[in-house]
């Protein structure tokens, strides 16, 4: 509770022209408007955009292992691990070990989980135009294309 008094006015324009000129501001800002939206659209899926980007490189990456996806994602092994026993839980993806190295473990998509990435595609492919509705095609690709710049990840 504030101890004293004051005759001042309130604030009445947020100065936020610093944080606007921050890459990490902006790109925490687009974050929050696309995952407000995609958990809006994906509810009935029960899958986090982290879930959904696994779920995807498994379905596009038969037989991907665990290091794999960790270091394509920036994960730690212990917060996959918990991802990928959710995934195994839903019926989403199994587990197996090649006859060639009993010590490595593949993953790949069940017919549930190629059904369902299937239909989150299709969702997430609108969801994403339409987060950025207020962009060209062209300014679109150039965002993605700078951004993967930026942390090292060109095609």
């Amino acid at each position: 509770m504030p101890s004293k008094l004051t005759t001042e006015p309130a604030c009445e324009n947020v100065d936020s022209s610093f944080l606007r000129s921050l890459l990490g501001y902006n790109t925490r800002r687009v974050t929050l408007k696309i995952f407000d939206i995609f958990a809006a659209r994906t509810r009935a899926y029960g899958l986090k955009p982290v879930e959904f980007s696994v779920l995807n490189l498994i379905g596009h990456n038969p037989n991907i292992s665990h290091g794999q996806l960790c270091a394509e994602l920036a994960l730690l092994p212990p917060n996959l691990t918990k991802i990928l026993q959710k995934l195994t839980k839903k019926h989403l993806i199994q587990r197996f070990r090649p006859e060639s190295d009993k010590r490595a473990v593949y993953l790949k998509l069940t017919e549930t989980g190629q059904q369902q990435l299937h239909e989150l595609e299709i969702v997430i492919t609108k969801l994403e135009r339409d987060s950025a509705s207020n962009l060209s095609d062209e300014e679109l690709e150039q965002l993605i294309q700078l951004l993967q710049k930026n942390y090292g990840k060109t095609a």
